[in-house]
């Protein structure tokens, strides 16, 4: 057989040569470290809903909603005094709640009940479906409240009503807020209506969403 002629040797020799630098490209490309992640552009819209996240707190008691609240609240109220009658209710969610914890209506309530025979106020929470006589004062009261069997809109309706007319809305911009609603018996205005004031208060900007619904025929009395 004929011998390898000197350009068959070179091509040869260059062959494996450039096998070696592809075996070895490939080698380094294997033990390269990735490269690392880039950062995730910052969002303030996020850091804000997981700062909410985190201000929210998970209540340590189930709360209840109001009409629930006040079948224990009355019962302690009568106890007190036989003719005691609804004045108010009020109920505080935590601030940073998110819509679905305050579309369930439910939380702590401190009601306000007043016997005329004794010109007296009681104050009454209720936690965790107990309700206990906090203290009661001194207290005169020229006009008769609404009685509590006009109250047909529970908690959580009044909320429905409001989420559906902005509260929704206000919730997604403000990001953390603070809940109140307050259920007024009194009839200081004679207008003899038991009415539901929604508040969303947003402590960051100052911003807040006030409503008065009527909570015997869940009409907006104005917002």
């Amino acid at each position: 057989m004929k011998g390898l002629t000197r350009i068959e040797w070179i091509l040869g020799i260059l062959l494996v040569v450039l096998l070696g630098v592809v075996v070895l490209l490939a080698v380094l490309l294997w033990i390269q470290p990735s490269a690392p992640e880039t950062a995730a552009s910052f969002n303030s819209a996020t850091f804000v809903a997981q700062r909410a996240d985190d201000i929210a707190p998970t209540p340590d008691t189930p709360g209840q909603t109001a009409r629930i609240a006040y079948a224990a609240a009355v019962n302690t109220a009568v106890a007190w005094q036989p003719d005691a009658v609804l004045l108010n209710a009020t109920g505080t969610w935590p601030q940073g709640s998110s819509e679905l914890l305050i579309r369930n209506g439910q939380t702590t309530w401190g009601f306000t009940f007043y016997s005329p025979s004794r010109q007296e106020a009681a104050t009454i929470s209720v936690i965790d479906g107990e309700a206990t006589l906090v203290t009661t004062a001194p207290f005169a009261l020229a006009q008769t409240p609404v009685a509590a069997t006009s109250w047909q809109l529970d908690s959580v309706d009044a909320l429905d009503i409001y989420l559906q007319n902005g509260g929704s809305q206000f919730l997604q911009q403000e990001q953390i807020t603070i809940l109140t609603m307050y259920l007024n018996a009194d009839n200081a205005n004679r207008n003899g209506r038991i009415e539901w004031l929604i508040s969303l208060l947003a402590p960051q900007t100052g911003h807040s969403l006030d409503m008065i619904i009527d909570a015997n025929t869940g009409d907006i009395v104005t917002n």
